[in-house]
């Protein structure tokens, strides 16, 4: 009789005396429940979870994204980090945030732009939810909801310019040359973004 290779490898990880949980397979259950543990790490309340739940659902339906982490987006060749409700800042949900801990420091965990990136964010001094683009020679849509307001940094290649551009893909803005900001701004005329 035949053994499958998972049930070998969940017979060796008991064997081992560890979990058989940590079998990894590629259901829709074990992707909730991986980011149900990372809810738990990162000390998310129940309401946060269920709000951050709501808040992602919506960009993802708006963009046709696909969820990479519980706060993580991947979509048109860029990502959207969503701010926790209740935190000013976007930030990787890798462990938990002393909440006791002063603004500042707190800000401290907000993502900075990757190099080679222009970052938006949708909130003034780098605050809310956070997008990153890259890719060159393509106009990428501002996330859906950012209609004032707002903040981005240009940190691509020395001398990089990135462009911005109206619903009619009419040219409104080119930044300065890289690296530059960040600096706040108004999203309200901008539909799009041409990273270089």
């Amino acid at each position: 009789m035949r053994t499958s290779h998972r049930a070998a490898l969940a017979a060796a990880v008991a064997f081992a005396g560890l979990s058989a949980a940590i079998v990894p397979t590629n259901s829709a259950a074990d992707t909730r429940s991986a980011f149900a543990d990372q809810a738990v790490r990162a000390g998310l309340t129940a309401a946060q979870t269920a709000g951050l739940q709501q808040r992602v659902a919506a960009y993802l339906d708006a963009t046709g994204g696909r969820r990479i982490a519980l706060n993580k987006i991947a979509a048109k060749g860029g990502t959207i980090l969503v701010t926790v409700p209740g935190e000013t800042y976007a930030r990787e949900l890798n462990g938990a945030l002393d909440r006791s801990a002063p603004a500042s420091a707190l800000a401290a965990f907000s993502v900075d732009c990757p190099y080679l990136y222009f970052c938006g964010w949708k909130g003034a001094n780098r605050s809310g939810d956070q997008w990153n683009i890259s890719k060159c020679g393509v106009q990428q849509e501002i996330p859906d909801g950012w209609n004032s307001g707002g903040s981005w940094q240009n940190n691509q290649s020395s001398g990089t310019r990135a462009r911005m551009y109206g619903k009619s893909r009419n040219p409104i803005y080119t930044t300065p040359p890289a690296p530059y900001g960040p600096v706040n701004g108004d999203w309200a005329p901008v539909w799009y973004v041409q990273a270089c």
